[in-house]
């Protein structure tokens, strides 16, 4: 089996190079860019299945980096950054990031996100062309054609139910608070969080007709909503 390519963009190279030798030696094809723009040319070059994108960079932000390579790929970004505030993770979630890991941390649990990332990935071939679809036990998403299907079953949706279950299962594990997500779907400014709980209760009884009763979304109690990560 062909190895994985991962490209790490890191302007600290010590951090780059301490993060290339531990993935390399489980098993990953890892290149490095340094800069901002460097890094985009890379990744259409290279062709990754996958990427490591620090927040900020020399020469073009990381966020932006993310945004731009959402119109071309789908493949998993996770964030490195040494901003930790709420705000800042929102940001580079909603940028189309699937994950988001604050410095100092751990190379264990770098390498298990890499791992459940490339699984969340649900194709072997993450390259730029790849079709954009999540695969989860059960549950299908493409983002293209903005279909979803449940045990092969086509699950009618409306537009807003579809992008609650993006948002969602996109950050799988991740909660949203409802103020969260009414103000990244919705777009208001006036937060109605008794919107997001009625769509979330209509899409929870619609993925709830699955064989094996899985629950695939999940409140958390003080928080809001989450994702099932441990389907």
């Amino acid at each position: 089996m062909t190895e994985q390519k991962i490209l790490i963009i890191e302007d600290d190279k010590d951090i780059s190079e301490i993060i290339a030798v531990y993935l390399s030696k489980n098993g990953f094809d890892c290149q490095q860019a340094f800069d901002g723009n460097e890094a985009l040319r890379m990744a259409r070059e290279v062709e990754p299945s996958l990427l490591i994108l620090d927040v900020q960079l020399p020469g073009r932000d990381g966020v932006d980096i993310c945004q731009v390579l959402r119109q071309e790929t789908d493949i998993p970004i996770l964030f490195l950054s040494c901003l930790g505030e709420e705000q800042d993770k929102i940001r580079g979630l909603d940028a189309g990031g699937d994950d988001y890991i604050t410095k100092p941390f751990s190379l264990a649990e770098l390498l298990a996100r890499v791992n459940a990332a490339l699984r969340r990935s649900g194709l072997p071939d993450t390259s730029v062309t790849r079709k954009q679809v999540l695969e989860f036990p059960g549950l299908k998403i493409d983002l293209a054609e903005s279909l979803a299907w449940l045990g092969g079953r086509a699950l009618d949706l409306t537009q807003l139910e579809f992008q609650v279950l993006v948002r969602l299962a996109r950050n799988p594990g991740w909660p949203f608070t409802s103020e969260q997500l009414f103000s990244l779907i919705w777009g208001e400014k006036c937060i109605d969080t008794r919107t997001v709980a009625v769509h979330i209760n209509r899409l929870r009884k619609k993925l709830e007709q699955n064989e094996g009763k899985r629950e695939y979304i999940l409140t958390v109690w003080g928080k809001g909503y989450k994702f099932n990560n441990q389907l």
